[in-house]
């Protein structure tokens, strides 16, 4: 369409969209304008990049057909795979091919782990206790049996009268004793 024709000049030459009369009876003021104006109508709209590309892919076809199957010959069939290789993804889809794949052996491993945590067997008494935790028990231990003492000098002054929760603690000075002498 040309806009050109809608379009006038004053007698110095600017341009300008002369007045029109609106639908109500009013009147549009004269609109001056610069060269290579475009009136809002013919201005194309905004297409996306992503709006393109369909496009041209629609005017392409389905990707991988080529007609009807030759009766003779082996079909020949482009994959998925070949039509996004990693060189055409744009850098979110490979992030997202990446974030997949990774996925994809978390989970192998994951099955893995779990096949052999259902193989381990667990027993009440402690395997091959490494030096240092038996040190450790073992300083618990006497810090007990310490305690205990302490205590059972208190009871045999009469300085304290024991009540239900210190009998509980000597009488498991027996108890307390035999895990020592496991440990040793």
């Amino acid at each position: 369409m040309n806009f050109d024709a809608n379009l006038q000049r004053d007698a110095q030459g600017r341009m300008f969209i002369p007045a029109t009369q609106r639908a109500d009876g009013s009147w549009r003021p004269v609109k001056y304008v610069k060269e290579g104006y475009v009136p809002q109508d013919e201005v194309d709209s905004y297409r996306s990049k992503g709006k393109i590309f369909s496009e041209g892919v629609k005017s392409v076809g389905v990707p991988g057909y080529n007609g009807p199957a030759k009766q003779g010959g082996a079909e020949e069939r482009v994959t998925n795979a070949d039509l996004t290789s990693k060189s055409k993804m744009s850098k979110n889809q490979k992030k997202r091919q990446k974030k997949k794949e990774k996925k994809n052996t978390d989970e192998f491993e994951i099955e893995e782990i779990t096949d052999k945590v259902s193989d381990i067997k667990v027993s009440s008494e402690p395997a091959n206790q490494q030096p240092a935790d038996v040190d450790k028990k073992k300083k618990n231990l006497l810090k007990k049996l310490r305690a205990i003492d302490d205590l059972q000098a208190k009871v045999e002054d009469g300085s304290v009268v024991p009540d239900k929760e210190q009998l509980e603690k000597l009488g498991r000075r027996g108890e307390i004793e035999a895990q020592l002498a496991a440990l040793s």
